[in-house]
């Protein structure tokens, strides 16, 4: 079966979605005799496969190791090639293809559909970035609640263990609908060191959350690299300005401000406890 072009747009949403990198090549022009014309695509993933073809050959497997070479990176490139004996190839025209990183962005993952985690991930999805939504009933993690949500996932925290993946990079915020699923979610989180790990509540019972995890068995050092109470501190209130907040505090550390509450005491504000 022919490649169509929508083959082409539909994978590079599905590796958005997935967060699976790679590079988009392009033939943007194409002059004299050339095995491919001008709009010819082709993806090419980090191990080398490919779909589509931007002309086979010499040519391709040159652009497919230039490629390869740029997985990762966030500039693109215009290549320009003479399809002479150089290229062991006799067409004789000539090309140029431009190369462009598919990044898929960083991962937001917000664990609770309630009021605060739903204005979250909408803000976030604002902010540009990849969107997963969790929580254990699924009404509240539906399709026609979620529409811009990338991954939706109905569970508990042992989704880690299955369909939910957590990495380096992933920033996860934890806004569910009770003290015992935060601790729950935080506990096992922890041990899969995200960017940001964000819990919502007040002092109070931020404070009793760390106490019941450290007594079993958590150390106090994991703990303080939560991010809680959740948001930089500006008085938020209402879900979407807590949501404010929240990627507030995630784009600072995205940007690499870690000390977040350092941040906040240069500014000289002092706001109110967060609670849900």
């Amino acid at each position: 079966m022919a490649l169509r072009l929508a083959d082409i747009y539909e994978e590079l949403a599905r590796m958005h979605r997935e967060g699976i990198s790679g590079v988009l090549a392009t033939v943007v022009r194409a002059d004299g005799s050339t095995p491919r014309g001008a709009g010819a695509k082709m993806i090419i993933y980090g191990d080398g496969r490919i779909l589509g073809s931007v002309g086979g050959g010499a040519i391709e497997s040159t652009v497919i190791e230039e490629a390869r070479n740029m997985v990762g990176s966030k500039e693109s490139r215009l290549f320009s090639y003479d399809l002479g004996p150089d290229q062991d190839m006799s067409c004789g025209g000539g090309m140029d293809i431009f190369l462009e990183p598919i990044a898929s962005g960083p991962m937001v993952v917000v664990i609770g559909g309630g009021h605060v985690g739903l204005a979250v991930a909408r803000a976030a999805r604002q902010s540009g970035f990849r969107v997963t939504a969790v929580d254990d009933r699924a009404e509240m993690v539906s399709a026609k609640r979620f529409p811009f949500a990338d991954i939706r996932l109905v569970g508990n925290e042992d989704l880690l263990e299955s369909d939910l993946k957590i990495d380096s990079e992933t920033l996860v915020v934890v806004v569910t609908r009770g003290h015992r699923f935060d601790k729950d979610w935080v506990k096992k989180l922890l041990g899969k060191k995200p960017a940001y790990l964000g819990m919502l509540g007040s002092e109070k019972k931020v404070g009793k959350a760390f106490a019941e995890l450290e007594a079993d068995g958590v150390p106090r050092a994991e703990l303080e690299t939560v991010h809680a109470p959740i948001g930089l501190d500006i008085g938020a209130e209402t879900p979407d300005e807590i949501a404010v907040s929240v990627m507030a505090e995630i784009i600072a550390v995205k940007h690499g401000i870690r000390d977040t509450a350092k941040l906040m005491d240069k500014i000289g504000f002092k706001g109110r406890d967060r609670d849900r």
